[in-house]
């Protein structure tokens, strides 16, 4: 078992034995939920925008691509 501590601003640190275990990087994003009064924790990979070209995107308006590559980024797509 892994204890942290919450510090200033509610802040905690992820230990680094889970940060290898699930190989996290500093672009994860990490989703907080509560179950059955328990805290479960999800990460949200970064995906790089070259992931993009696997799909093909089509608009019926006008698309902002910083907008996209944000949605991409939460795993939306």
């Amino acid at each position: 078992m892994v204890y942290t501590r919450l510090y200033k601003g509610f802040q905690t640190v992820v230990p680094a034995e889970i940060r290898k275990e699930l190989d996290l990087s500093m672009d994860d994003l990490l989703e907080w939920t509560i179950e059955d009064g328990k805290m479960i924790i999800e990460i949200k990979r970064q995906r790089p925008i070259s992931d993009l070209s696997e799909f093909e995107i089509r608009a019926p308006e006008p698309t902002d691509a910083v907008e996209l590559k944000k949605r991409s980024g939460r795993g939306e797509f």
